[in-house]
């Protein structure tokens, strides 16, 4: 009979410790969560990228009667990006295309990109080269725009032989 009591025993106290230990893990997991979510730096928005204007190489002679072009998109670096070693880049999401270049001093002209005239969007930031941060996103979409006023906004290329010329539209909520 002892043997049997030990077993009831031992069962007893198995039952008991593994009460303890269902009890005990979601206590653990909590204050692990607890601990993991306390660690956490705090990280501001950054300043976004900016872009200035766009340049066609070579414009055809007719804009809106294209549906592809290349474009050169010239932009400025943000404050707190302007290190040696920081990368411009530019993410055309229709043709899903990227591009980047390292920045000079405070601007930079990412060439080539090559945008829908009827349906792009180009996503923009920076990284910094001295410690990785990002900047914020920032959406432009390159549009056609006719006429001597319009296209004499420093975002827009120049004119084609009819007028017509491309100018970037800021978009804060993504290009839709």
């Amino acid at each position: 009979m002892p043997n049997l009591h030990q077993a009831s025993k031992g069962s007893t106290r198995e039952r008991a410790s593994s009460r303890l230990a269902r009890r005990t893990l979601p206590v653990l997991l909590l204050a692990a969560s607890v601990t993991v979510v306390g660690c956490n730096e705090a990280s501001f928005l950054v300043p976004p990228p900016t872009l200035r204007g766009i340049a066609i190489p070579l414009p055809p002679p007719s804009i809106a009667d294209q549906v592809l072009v290349y474009i050169d998109v010239e932009g400025g670096v943000p404050m707190g990006f302007d290190h040696p070693a920081t990368e411009a880049f530019v993410y055309e999401t229709r043709t899903e295309r990227g591009y980047f270049v390292g920045t000079d001093g405070l601007e930079f002209t990412v060439q080539d990109v090559l945008v829908d005239v009827t349906n792009n969007c180009l996503e923009t930031w920076f990284v910094d080269g001295v410690d990785g941060e990002e900047s914020s996103l920032v959406s432009y979409k390159a549009v056609v725009l006719e006429g001597e006023e319009a296209c004499a906004n420093p975002s827009c290329s120049a004119p084609d032989d009819l007028g017509a010329c491309l100018c970037l539209e800021k978009w804060t909520t993504g290009c839709g």
